[in-house]
């Protein structure tokens, strides 16, 4: 699945209710899905940074300024404008957050599967770069 195809609607799943609805269907990704998701680095913080959040809406802004804080602000720039025209959507279409992109809001509703990757990736990430 392309970044392009991502409001195309729920992968794995449904969701009853509008943007940053409380009255919220489970779903559960498929594999793939998670996966596909995970498969870019910067997607890969947003996720991690939202397991350790409150499950209230959280601004585009408030996840930047914590998964890029050390960035330039060109950088900052560039995360938010990815975040919004293509991590945050397709987050949501695979049913992992809510995003409301009229108030550059989302809410995280929590994904075991998600987590247990984003955290193994992680893990995996700092022994490699641990190796000489």
């Amino acid at each position: 699945m392309s970044d392009d195809n991502c409001s195309e609607g729920r992968e794995g799943g449904t969701v009853v209710g509008g943007p940053l609805d409380s009255e919220r269907a489970p779903v559960t990704p498929t594999m793939d899905v998670v996966f596909d998701v995970l498969a870019d680095d910067d997607r890969r913080r947003v996720c991690l940074y939202l397991t350790r959040e409150d499950p209230e809406a959280i601004t585009v802004e408030e996840i930047v300024a914590a998964v890029a804080e050390d960035c330039p602000d060109a950088e900052q720039e560039r995360l938010a404008i990815d975040l919004h025209h293509r991590h945050l959507p397709k987050l949501s279409a695979a049913g992992i957050i809510d995003y409301d992109p009229r108030s550059n809001t989302a809410r995280y509703w929590g994904q075991p599967t998600v987590e247990k990757w984003a955290r193994h990736v992680r893990e995996q990430n700092k022994y490699v770069s641990d190796e000489p």
